[in-house]
């Protein structure tokens, strides 16, 4: 429902203006990677939804845009998370991630904290699915 009642009203559950808003992720620089971990794992129509895909709810022209993913969409992202083994997943991705940093020098735990992300966002998808709902997403540039 909040997400046809549009963009700014989405938005403002974010920041904390309106109360009654369900689990949160913020991710940071690290969606990009695990962006790519998870695009890795399956077809792209599919491994994309989690993290890049949804339909625009809109901008505020600054640099600020929010996504919607509808409830049936939620529920083919968190079947298809629910297959993905998070440690596993990274650490096949260990050269790429290296890569993000400067000398490829990854700092300790880094592996740890994007497996315990991804398992952040298997468990919000997860949620949201048994409730019936879809999930927004803020992209903050």
């Amino acid at each position: 429902m909040d997400a046809e009642s549009g963009f700014r009203h989405v938005v403002s559950g974010f920041s904390g203006e309106r109360s009654g808003v369900e689990s949160e992720c913020f991710l940071g620089r690290e969606w990009e990677v695990l962006e790519q971990v998870l695009l890795a794992q399956g077809p792209e129509e599919i491994s994309g939804l989690p993290l890049t895909m949804g339909d625009l709810l809109g901008d505020d022209d600054l640099g600020t845009a929010c996504f919607y993913l509808p409830p049936d969409e939620v529920a083919v992202a968190a079947r298809f998370l629910a297959a993905v083994d998070a440690e596993r997943s990274v650490a096949d991705h260990a050269d790429e991630i290296a890569r993000t940093f400067r000398h490829g020098d990854v700092p300790a735990g880094y592996p740890e904290i994007l497996a315990r992300f991804l398992e952040k966002i298997r468990d919000l998808y997860s949620a949201a699915d048994q409730a019936g709902e879809g999930v927004a997403k803020l992209v903050q540039g």
